[in-house]
């Protein structure tokens, strides 16, 4: 099980967006959730801890915390994303949304979700990209 003190981990800062994900977890996607991941290789770029019936999700070089996720008992997420520009350049939290849907599932092991929702991240990072060439 991953803990806090396992890892570099910065607390989120005070610069947050805060969202309700369209995901319902299980009993078991809670337990699996609970273990966390620590970093085994350099490619690896995420930091994961539960504690308190919240996800932390800290990006591993950095140590900065990027999500926080509220799990309740039923399975709701009520997250929040740091959006000190600093720490994290990311400011689409439909593209966040995404980024979350496909970390979590990497911990539930539900990665055959992952090809639609890296799909819809793709797509939506071209559209942003789009709208800021016409804004030019």
């Amino acid at each position: 099980m991953a803990r806090k003190d396992d890892w570099k981990a910065v607390e989120i800062p005070s610069q947050i967006e805060e969202f309700v994900l369209e995901k319902r977890l299980t009993c078991d996607d809670i337990r699996q959730i609970e273990e966390g991941r620590r970093p085994e290789e350099t490619e690896d770029k995420w930091f994961m801890h539960y504690e308190n019936s919240k996800l932390f999700i800290h990006r591993s070089w950095t140590g900065y915390c990027i999500y926080v996720v509220d799990i309740s008992e039923s399975g709701e997420l009520k997250a929040i994303v740091n959006r000190n520009s600093e720490q994290y350049k990311e400011n689409d939290i439909e593209r966040d949304k995404i980024q979350l849907n496909i970390l979590i599932n990497g911990l539930i092991r539900r990665n055959r979700e992952n090809a639609r929702l890296m799909k819809s991240y793709i797509e939506r990072a071209k559209k942003i990209i789009n709208i800021e060439v016409e804004m030019k």
